[in-house]
């Protein structure tokens, strides 16, 4: 049976989501072949919204392409039902995943108020685990100082949400490194196409 290929390169998160999800509809007993960049977020979120879906996949990098082969669903044992006669409604696209988030500070409304810093601690609490990451720039590191407010990063990142430290936003480095170093240029190129979440 021949292959549908897929190649998503220079698309955002929910797009290529859609993307995925229109081809798996359009084209459920076919093997899908997905073609993805460097972009480990984007591959990251291909291969949960596949999991998802109980798809068997591999993955494999041909140099700076990675390959996600998609095999069909059995349907050997599954014993064989007519075709409804009235078009069926199509189903529901999968919901794109959130966008990731970006903390420029320490606490939700005025500075002086604790209830700020306790209501940004219930939202990192209560953060959606499809969020691809979460990175902190800018006034946010005041959180690392604060044991509780660690804790519930900590926590978060248990919960398979990677969270990240803006380089820029660093005055020394962190000794030693609880999270990850991101590149700034990575969250700025995502902010400027209205992809990502700023508070």
């Amino acid at each position: 049976m021949e292959i549908l290929t897929l190649e998503l390169f220079e698309v955002t998160v929910s797009e290529a989501l859609r993307e995925v999800g229109r081809a798996l509809e359009e084209h459920p007993d076919r093997p899908l072949r997905i073609l993805l960049g460097h972009d480990r977020m984007l591959q990251h979120n291909v291969q949960r919204l596949l999991d998802r879906l109980g798809r068997q996949t591999e993955a494999r990098q041909d140099g700076p392409v990675w390959r996600l082969d998609v095999t069909p669903p059995d349907r050997r044992g599954a014993p064989a039902t007519p075709r409804p006669q009235v078009q069926a409604a199509p189903a529901q696209a999968p919901a794109p995943a959130p966008p990731p988030l970006l903390l420029t500070r320490s606490r939700l409304g005025s500075p002086s108020q604790d209830a700020g810093r306790r209501l940004l601690l219930g939202l990192i609490q209560e953060l959606d685990p499809a969020v691809p990451w979460v990175c902190l720039a800018l006034g946010a590191l005041e959180l690392l100082e604060d044991p509780q407010a660690l804790a519930a990063l900590e926590q978060l990142q248990a919960r398979g949400v990677p969270v990240r430290v803006s380089r820029e936003s660093q005055l020394f480095a962190l000794e030693p490194p609880r999270f990850e170093v991101m590149e700034d240029s990575q969250w700025l190129r995502l902010a400027g196409r209205g992809a990502l979440t700023i508070l």
